[in-house]
């Protein structure tokens, strides 16, 4: 699976879990530290997660 793919995958997701109830800030910090974590982050996995996440206010480079 491309990257691009893993990206709209995770996207969709996060729709998925809005309707649910989820938080957005909640979601993608999950995301972030259970891939980063199983090490599954590629250099550019990376940046799209924490793009999301500097976008939300939760993250800091």
């Amino acid at each position: 699976m491309r990257d691009r793919d893993v990206m709209n995958l995770l996207d969709q997701l996060e729709l998925f879990a809005l309707k649910l109830g989820a938080e957005q800030k909640d979601y993608w910090l999950y995301i972030y530290n259970t891939m980063k974590s199983g090490m599954l982050l590629t250099k550019q996995l990376e940046k799209h997660v924490q793009y999301k996440l500097e976008n939300l206010g939760r993250y800091e480079r």
